[in-house]
């Protein structure tokens, strides 16, 4: 089977100016954004295993996202709630959140030295990206565009998780009172 060759761009150079404010602006914002779906995550989680999130700091970090959502799936079980949610999509949302997340802060930022406009590029970490990492390309343009992408991935998770708080909240808050209602006709 015929391997692909690597090409190397030597006209790309790390970046070693900060990075101009609008794209700093939308690297902060999507960052900032994802930090917020991990607390959403960790709000569902600790619900469902009846703990504090300063209890749940000290215990756990954050899985993958296919870990965390079997998690979820065996509390909801343990529980008893009916897990009426599309698990699968919220799995793949999170998937690519944490790609755009892992793209932003674990890349190297160039600069393309053969344009006279200042084109910076997303260049693959030359360490181990991580799990999933091997899916992104060797380098690609950061620009608008691809920074509203990698936003709309986080906000699609968001959206997501926020579907999976309210149902996990609203099932539990249930599942509190019929408790409650039964101990009172003891």
């Amino acid at each position: 089977m015929p391997t692909k060759s690597i090409m190397f761009n030597a006209a790309l150079e790390p970046l070693t100016q900060p990075l101009p404010a609008d794209i700093a602006a939308g690297v902060g914002a999507i960052i900032q954004r994802h930090a917020y779906l991990d607390w959403v995550l960790g709000q569902v989680m600790y619900s469902l295993m009846e703990i504090s999130i300063k209890q749940g700091r000290v215990i756990m970090k954050l899985p993958r996202p296919r870990v965390y959502i079997a998690a979820v799936k065996e509390l909801f079980e343990f529980h008893g709630l009916a897990a009426r949610f599309d698990f699968d999509e919220l799995a793949k949302c999170l998937e690519r959140a944490e790609s755009a997340r892992r793209e932003l802060t674990r890349s190297v930022y160039m600069r393309d030295t053969d344009s006279r406009a200042l084109r910076i590029q997303l260049v693959r970490s030359p360490w181990d990206p991580g799990p999933g990492g091997d899916t992104q390309p060797e380098a690609q343009s950061l620009d608008a565009r691809h920074l509203a992408r990698k936003r709309k991935d986080v906000e699609d998770a968001i959206k997501c998780a926020e579907r999976l708080r309210a149902l996990t909240d609203k099932q539990l808050r249930a599942r509190h009172r019929s408790r409650l209602a039964a101990s009172r006709r003891k």
